[in-house]
């Protein structure tokens, strides 16, 4: 891998770590599921131009949608934006990653080693240290609960991802946007039921961070990391898979004063080492659990 793709490897990393951060300060700003909404709004009229219906496959590419709209992208924001440490639910956030290795031997018939065995379960006993960690109380107790229904809900959408043929991403990710808005808009009128008039006495600063999360993290971030599975086979991307939660609990130090315990590391540790173990397996024998894109 060249230094200038390899650079743009770890900006991708970057994008999605600092994402995180832009979810907290906007869901603070607009509540969660406001967020989520307005997010994608903003992907869906930005990649309408490639919308396009998949003959035989829309009713998998809607389910798509509706299960990282509701199921996904409403517990990951509403654990983000009720969490003491935003440090630990990045950490916990790589579940998805084991999960969708447990979801590929159960539903595809996927078969691991004792490798793939031990760092499974190595990354369970990282997030069960973190929760046992005394930031937030039952609350981050909670904020990590919600982030592993997130990380199982990611891990389902990953599995009927791979049942598709021949759908672009931008297509995809422009479907997803519509199933999300729309699926998200309804629960945030049922629940947040935000009023008109203060979104548009909103700052325009406010929403920064929604216009980050739908450019930066999304369009951007999705966009360069498909460039370069199209160059480089997937082992050479799964090492890195992990940055993102460190770039994230970085951000999240420097910018919003975060706590980091040593436990919230010793756990992190654990997670991070257990994921990068799988999905360096996992892409090297290109098993049915190994990283895809969209993210």
């Amino acid at each position: 891998m060249t230094r200038l793709h390899l650079s743009q490897l770890i900006l991708v990393q970057a994008l999605w770590g600092l994402n995180m951060v832009a979810g907290k300060a906007g869901t603070a700003s607009f509540g969660p599921f406001l967020f989520i909404t307005l997010r994608f709004a903003i992907v869906f009229v930005l990649l309408v131009p490639f919308l396009r219906p998949v003959a035989g496959q829309m009713r998998m590419i809607i389910s798509i949608g509706l299960v990282l709209g509701i199921g996904h992208y409403a517990f990951m924001f509403y654990a983000i934006h009720v969490a003491g440490s935003l440090s630990s639910v990045a950490i916990a956030s790589q579940l998805t990653v084991p999960l969708s290795t447990i979801l590929a031997i159960v539903f595809l018939g996927e078969r691991i080693g004792l490798p793939r065995a031990l760092a499974i379960t190595v990354s369970f006993l990282g997030v069960a240290i973190i929760a046992a960690a005394p930031i937030g109380g039952p609350t981050q107790v909670f904020a990590l609960c919600l982030t592993a229904v997130a990380s199982l809900a990611m891990a389902v959408a990953a599995i009927l991802m791979r049942r598709l043929h021949g759908v672009g991403t931008f297509n995809l990710q422009a479907w997803i946007a519509l199933s999300a808005m729309i699926s998200m808009g309804i629960v945030t009128y049922l629940v947040e039921q935000p009023v008109m008039t203060d979104l548009l006495r909103s700052d325009y600063v406010d929403y920064v961070p929604v216009l980050y999360s739908a450019i930066g993290a999304t369009i951007i971030g999705h966009g360069l990391l498909y460039q370069l599975l199209q160059r480089y086979p997937v082992n050479d991307i799964a090492p890195f898979i992990t940055l993102s939660t460190v770039f994230a609990v970085g951000f999240g130090v420097w910018l919003l004063n975060d706590p980091l315990t040593l436990r919230i590391i010793a756990g992190g540790l654990l997670v991070l080492g257990g994921v990068t173990v799988i999905a360096m397996r996992n892409a090297v024998r290109e098993a049915p659990s190994g990283l895809r894109v969209p993210r």
